[in-house]
């Protein structure tokens, strides 16, 4: 699969990339059961790397998939990366003779989504997959609050959240502080651990990527402050306003994570723990990411 190669470096050095694509795809595949068309809603594909797995999983069960369709969310500035990634996954659905259809969904700006752009139709079962794109709208909340209010009207069979497990969005600059303090001491030391000192990736992503997050996170103020991940309680009050409730991941899906962490030569370094239903993983101890799975509760 093609994709930034840092980021692909990384993707395949540090577990939890890996690991929260997988144990998310094993609860969509949980929740889907035997249901012959699916329609899947990637908020922001990225590679689409996890969508192979996907893929494979539906090819070698029992009763075959009449057919998987992939919603991509893009905006503009994204598109052209979206349509490689779309080539990428259609050719390797041929590869597999797997009946599959990829659409974009092109926005200027996430406000503008509305419920029929989606084009789901009957019979469809629905599955949404939100990747570390949620926080990104914290600061501008008129746009989490219409995403949401037109994921709900679909009405989806689950909703895949994996996010950040900190809270980067305090008015305090000496809670932002320390905060960052213990969320990028336990990353750096990841990256100790498990990427060498001299790999040019390891000196992009500390140099660049964190360095600008980080720089954002402390320094910056108002709507220039766009590095706002909340703590997952706080996206459960969040949530339950729109009627949703979390799912439990089953034991497949924390088989599946440990079963990453396997292939890792710093999986005893990594914290894999439940918080109420869903999966918390950490870094000796500090929480780094969290993955949680909601349905909407239909008024009757």
């Amino acid at each position: 699969m093609g994709t930034n190669p840092t980021f692909l470096a990384c993707h395949q050095a540090l577990p939890f990339s890996q690991l929260l694509q997988l144990c998310g795809i094993q609860a969509i595949i949980d929740q889907i059961g035997t249901s012959s068309k699916v329609h899947l809603i990637d908020i922001h594909i990225r590679s689409g790397v996890q969508w192979t797995a996907m893929m494979q999983a539906l090819v070698e069960r029992k009763l075959p998939i009449k057919l998987l369709k992939l919603t991509a969310v893009a905006t503009s500035s994204d598109v052209q990366k979206v349509m490689e990634t779309g080539k990428r996954l259609e050719s390797f659905a041929k590869d597999l003779r797997l009946p599959f259809f990829f659409k974009i969904l092109e926005l200027s700006d996430i406000t503008e989504v509305k419920q029929e752009q989606f084009e789901v139709q009957h019979g469809e079962v629905v599955a949404v997959y939100c990747q570390t794109i949620l926080r990104t709208m914290v600061s501008r909340p008129q746009r989490l609050e219409n995403l949401m209010r037109s994921i709900q009207k679909i009405n989806p069979l689950v909703i895949v959240v994996g996010e950040v497990e900190a809270n980067h969005n305090s008015n305090s600059f000496v809670n932002r502080f320390t905060e960052a303090l213990f969320f990028y001491g336990a990353l750096f030391d990841c990256l100790e651990a498990c990427m060498s000192r001299d790999d040019p990736h390891r000196a992009i992503v500390e140099g660049v990527h964190i360095a600008d997050g980080l720089q954002n996170l402390v320094a910056a103020e108002g709507d220039e402050r766009t590095n706002r991940s909340v703590y997952l309680n706080t996206w459960r009050i969040f949530f339950t306003r729109f009627g949703m409730v979390e799912i439990e991941l089953s034991d497949l899906c924390v088989f599946q994570a440990k079963l990453v962490l396997q292939q890792f030569s710093c999986a005893s370094s990594c914290t894999l723990e439940n918080n109420g239903k869903c999966l918390v993983v950490g870094w000796k101890g500090t929480p780094l990411h969290s993955l949680s799975t909601w349905r909407f509760v239909q008024e009757r």
